[in-house]
């Protein structure tokens, strides 16, 4: 039996340009253990692989300018479980990058 896996989508609105958030955000995943197989700046986009349980799992992200000082970064993961994931990252972003004025 096969269980369908659903890719999952958070938005995480932090201070600061896409290209700070994007760093941000890759110094977050390593910390997470994850492995960035792909990095775009100019499309604001990276992808990463993260290993839980048996089972590999992809992380993708996106940061696009919102408004004049913030970014938001849409985050989608296809970790069973994910939403553990999810919310470590958030709080993580959230303290490296900051919170939007």
């Amino acid at each position: 039996m096969t269980w369908p896996i659903r890719s999952r989508a958070r938005d995480v609105v932090v201070a600061g340009s896409p290209d700070e958030a994007l760093l941000a955000s890759i110094a977050l995943l390593r910390h997470l253990g994850a492995r960035i197989t792909r990095y775009d700046a100019e499309a604001g986009t990276l992808e990463a692989r993260l290993r839980r349980g048996l089972w590999p799992a992809s992380i993708r992200l996106r940061a696009a300018p919102e408004g004049d000082t913030a970014t938001r970064v849409s985050l989608e993961s296809d970790a069973l479980g994910g939403g553990l994931l999810l919310r470590r990252f958030r709080g993580g972003l959230l303290q490296l990058a900051g919170r939007p004025a």
